[in-house]
């Protein structure tokens, strides 16, 4: 499949944080109506004329506060969803970011967002938790030794 973006859809960065012990950092969400739980990298949507990388650096550091160097986009999905009772068709385009700061002090946390935890692959592996991605366990090694694509793939729901 080739990353071509949806007319329509929101668009959105996420960033794959990885911290110098290859543990990755999610964000623990809440649904707002469902009260539905899950994992999710820090990210968000494109402002007017941002470009995909710009809005992985400008979301990644307002809901972290960690600094880190961006690296390549790896993964894309289209993630058709409800939030708060209405239908969003979001593209989102995942980009590897390397830091040594594993402090956690974001400046502009979302209200859905309750918690954080650095995950190892193993911890990830072991959870019944859910994630976003899905198929995290299974896509993220790679990344996870450096070996990136050498063009972006559909990760899935």
């Amino acid at each position: 499949m080739t990353d071509q973006i949806p007319p329509n859809s929101r668009l959105a960065s996420r960033v794959i944080l990885i911290n110098q012990d290859k543990q990755i950092l999610y964000l623990h969400a809440t649904e707002p109506k469902s009260g539905k739980r899950f994992w999710l990298m820090p990210g968000g949507g494109l402002e007017p004329g941002e470009s995909f990388e710009d809005a992985a650096k400008r979301e990644a550091y307002e809901e972290t506060g960690c600094l880190f160097n961006l690296g390549p986009c790896v993964w894309f999905r289209r993630h058709k969803h409800i939030w708060n009772g209405k239908l969003f068709d979001q593209y989102e385009r995942f980009f590897v970011a390397l830091t040594i700061d594993s402090s956690y002090k974001p400046s502009c946390q979302d209200a859905y967002v309750s918690d954080h935890k650095w995950w190892s692959l193993q911890d990830l592996q072991a959870s019944n938790e859910e994630f976003s991605p899905r198929k995290i366990v299974n896509i993220l090694s790679a990344v996870l030794n450096g070996d990136y694509p050498e063009s972006p793939f559909d990760c899935g729901v």
